[in-house]
């Protein structure tokens, strides 16, 4: 993948019967508790065994009108699977599923900042 790759990148078939999340999204997104490699390898994990989609925890507070859909990165939606995890904090997480090339290609861009807990 380069960085010269199409923006935003050609999402898989079952990503275009998700909602389309509300509004636009231009901020990078953030991630905490790790670097850009364990991301990269986390998401390449996904794409080498032949998944279209990833999952990834987020634990943004769900009302229970939230929308299922919202963006992941600019121009990467993610779906909420409605499944939740306690985080090693005691947190609740809220599991994503987010299309694993296009993030991998976000990641190359620029569009995730990753910052250390």
């Amino acid at each position: 993948m380069s960085p010269e790759s199409a923006w935003p990148p050609e999402l898989p078939e079952v990503v275009l019967d998700w909602p389309v999340p509300r509004g636009v999204k231009i901020r990078p997104a953030r991630w905490v508790g790790g670097d850009a490699a364990n991301y990269r390898a986390h998401f390449q994990a996904a794409v080498d065994v032949g998944m279209a989609l990833a999952v990834i925890c987020n634990d943004a507070p769900r009302g229970s009108g939230a929308r299922v859909a919202r963006w992941f990165c600019p121009g990467v939606p993610m779906h909420v699977t409605g499944e939740q995890v306690v985080g090693k904090d005691g947190r609740v997480q809220h599991v994503f599923l987010v299309p694993a090339q296009a993030a991998l290609l976000a990641l190359e861009r620029g569009l995730i900042t990753c910052l250390a807990e």
